[in-house]
């Protein structure tokens, strides 16, 4: 009985906290103001309602049966499918780091198949930031006016995805790059996420106590607090450099440490195509079969390095 008074206290609690998390780190000289209040609230406002449909439907469309039987396990399988498609349409509807939650959950062994299948067809892309406020977030970090550091600087991304979009620019010295900026509130934006995140994880856990989210949780906090901070991808790719030095085979960028910050991150541009692009392989004479090996063999070869810093996408 407590804990079914609890719990909708907690929910209760979980969408005060986002109003008054989100309107003390809004102030309106940053821009945001109440846009920024309304859209934070908006977020944790769906996400209480997400889980809290989930947690019902668990709670009453297992109740009767007896755990383990086949009846069970198949209204079980139906209730996985149906929350994951739920919490899928979250992540699409709030983006940002709901997407890379739900990619996380994806990629975790522990979870039921359902979700894993759901969860990981989330892209990680996103609305482009407007060119003003990217351009604020550069010269803020780099303590220079914009045209002051490139020669050029293209004012349409070449690329968005949730934390951050890619611009290309050329130097004063000719050398083109690729500039990666970190939307702006991000940090801030992480923090009301993660707490409403916590104070639902703390909801479930009242309804059913078998279930504890705090460590998943915390793993994921840890993961993207690293993700936001650009000096330590800037070091992974050198250290990347430095394995592959006596390969001719891979090319990493290298990396502007002059114009490079936690929120900015400037490398060598490169050319390239999607490894599954068959028709430029073509094109280019390159065997996919060959291609597919040399894959193969740079992912088993950083594999037995026993990194824990490096971790390449498909895309």
């Amino acid at each position: 009985m407590l804990r079914r008074r609890r719990a909708p206290l907690l929910l209760a609690a979980a969408a005060g906290a986002a109003l008054a998390t989100t309107s003390a780190t809004s102030p309106s000289a940053d821009g945001l103001g109440v846009a920024s209040t309304f859209h934070g609230v908006a977020r944790s406002s769906r996400a209480i309602y997400t889980i809290g449909f989930v947690v019902v439907d668990y709670k009453y469309s297992l109740r009767g049966l007896v755990p383990g039987s086949a009846d069970y396990r198949g209204k079980l399988s139906e209730v996985h499918l149906r929350s994951a498609k739920k919490l899928l349409r979250l992540c699409e509807a709030n983006r940002g780091f709901y997407v890379k939650a739900g990619q996380f959950v994806s990629s975790l062994r522990q979870v039921p198949k359902e979700y894993i299948s759901t969860l990981s067809c989330l892209q990680d892309q996103a609305t482009p930031c407007k060119y003003q406020d990217i351009k604020i977030v550069i010269e803020q970090n780099l303590g220079r006016d914009l045209h002051g550091i490139f020669l050029e600087f293209d004012e349409h991304p070449i690329a968005a995805a949730s934390i951050a979009q890619v611009h290309r620019g050329r130097l004063n010295n000719n050398q083109e790059v690729a500039v990666k900026v970190q939307y702006p509130g991000l940090e801030r934006r992480m923090k009301l996420d993660i707490m409403t995140m916590s104070l639902l994880s703390k909801y479930v856990s009242l309804i059913f106590p078998d279930y504890r989210f705090e460590k998943i949780l915390l793993e994921f906090e840890r993961t993207m607090s690293m993700e936001l901070d650009f000096t330590q991808e800037a070091k992974n790719s050198e250290r990347t450099t430095s394995c592959f030095r006596k390969n001719d085979v891979v090319k990493v960028p290298h990396v502007f440490w002059e114009l490079t910050t936690k929120e900015v991150l400037t490398m060598e541009f490169c050319t390239g195509h999607k490894v599954d692009d068959l028709d430029f392989l073509r094109k280019a004479d390159i065997s996919p079969t060959k291609f597919c090996w040399i894959m193969v063999f740079i992912k088993n070869w950083t594999q037995s390095l026993d990194w824990t810093t490096v971790s390449c996408g498909k895309h």
